[in-house]
């Protein structure tokens, strides 16, 4: 059996740079994109402000849900509608089309 020609590991292009855990430019969180800096703000939640996203989430979900209820029920009348109409087109088109 024949041994498969191993690829060549491609170095990176940029080395990663470490910062310690005591070093005095980590403060707060960074991202970084092309040197450019941006601060990044991460706040906790605390209980209040947890009932509160609950609260609007149930609020949206149950939005949805009266929403979906009440295009079906418009959609039922008018489905027996046009149950009705396919019956009664039936009733009347059937004497006819003995005729032809």
């Amino acid at each position: 059996m024949a041994k498969r020609p191993v690829p060549d590991v491609e170095q990176p292009k940029v080395e990663p740079e470490i910062i310690a855990p005591g070093d005095p430019r980590r403060v707060g969180a960074r991202a970084s994109f092309d040197g450019a800096q941006q601060r990044v703000y991460v706040a906790r939640i605390g209980p209040f402000g947890f009932a509160m996203i609950t609260f609007a989430l149930a609020l949206f979900v149950a939005l949805v849900f009266l929403a979906l209820l009440g295009a079906f029920v418009i959609l039922i009348p008018f489905a027996g509608l046009l149950l009705a109409v396919a019956v009664a087109v039936s009733l009347v088109r059937g004497p006819f089309r003995r005729w032809f």
